[in-house]
């Protein structure tokens, strides 16, 4: 058998050229999507992409596309210095005249992304498929996942865009105050504590972190014959607390006793916003919204009027 022999430098040049044809996947096949939200109607919508993996020069971003359904998104250029933990915010109009909200790198058009169920994907390098519901409307939360887990979870937290330039904020287009969180994902639910041994003072730790535009809080009580005969129905009180302050815990003491013989009292903690607005009471066993005897359902005393569209703290 003859072979036949190639010079080193011939070698070399194949190498060279080898090299030269395989395709250049690094500078932009790191970029994950990271944190999208959106109001109930979709106007106002942002969706952040951020680098993973301690990746440094993923800076050709020019020509990739962000898509979702119809809608799609080309990036009309490149980033420049090094991109280790870098962000990039994309949102709508809407979104960028919000007081809190960073200044986004690109503006996208309203409703790219459904609050349904969709999926966001970045070119062929990252997508984020998620069901319907998974996406929070409440104006204050946003649906995330960390660029680094390979497992692609998802989560939800307080909105906190960021842009290229490392500009952050919080938007907050919450309708209304939110009720008081039930516990419910990772929100705190409201404890109570007895303080003395008979109950008489009670110490109330609640979530006033999880929701926004809650501008107070206060507490509703009543007694066993205050209590609905249905689901839906009214509670009537035996009176309130009100103004408790807008951090906890809250220490109520000397607490009223029941006068109906039943020797059982209820209570509620409820929001107000700045407008003095009560938030929901809560939700029944069947999903029935707490009423009180005010208007809309509202207690009438702390609060004269009662809005529920803020569902944050009990969906």
């Amino acid at each position: 058998m003859k072979t036949k022999s190639v010079a080193p430098g011939v070698l070399l040049l194949l190498a060279v050229l080898l090299c030269a044809t395989a395709p250049a996947t690094s500078g932009v096949h790191l970029w994950r999507i990271k944190e999208i939200f959106s109001n109930p109607d979709g106007t106002i919508q942002f969706i952040e992409i951020a680098t993973c993996c301690g990746s440094t020069t993923e800076t050709h971003l020019s020509g990739q596309v962000l898509q979702s359904g119809s809608h799609s998104f080309t990036f009309p250029g490149d980033v420049t210095g090094s991109t280790l933990n870098k962000h990039v915010l994309l949102g709508t109009s809407a979104f960028a005249a919000l007081p809190g909200a960073p200044a986004p790198d690109h503006i996208i058009a309203a409703n790219f992304f459904s609050t349904g169920a969709d999926t966001i994907s970045f070119s062929v390098y990252d997508s984020l498929t998620y069901p319907a519901g998974a996406v929070p409307t409440d104006g204050t939360h946003s649906l995330n996942k960390d660029p680094d887990d390979v497992s692609d979870t998802t989560f939800t937290a307080i909105n906190s865009p960021r842009n290229y330039s490392d500009q952050t904020g919080s938007v907050n287009v919450a309708s209304g105050p939110p009720a008081v969180p039930d516990g419910s994902g990772t929100t705190m639910p409201l404890t109570v504590s007895a303080l003395t041994q008979d109950g008489s003072s009670l110490r109330l730790s609640f979530d006033t972190s999880t929701c926004a535009n809650a501008a107070g809080y206060h507490i509703l009580y009543g007694q066993r014959s205050g209590l609905p005969a249905t689901p839906g129905g009214t509670f009537t009180l035996l009176g309130s607390v009100c103004g408790v302050g807008t951090t906890g815990p809250y220490d109520w003491t000397s607490t009223p006793s029941p006068v109906d013989g039943a020797g059982l009292l209820w209570f509620l903690m409820v929001a107000t916003d700045s407008s003095f607005t009560e938030g929901s009471w809560g939700k029944s066993s069947g999903g029935a919204e707490r009423n009180g005897p005010g208007n809309g359902g509202a207690s009438g005393t702390c609060a004269l009027v009662k809005s529920v569209a803020n569902s944050c703290g009990n969906p």
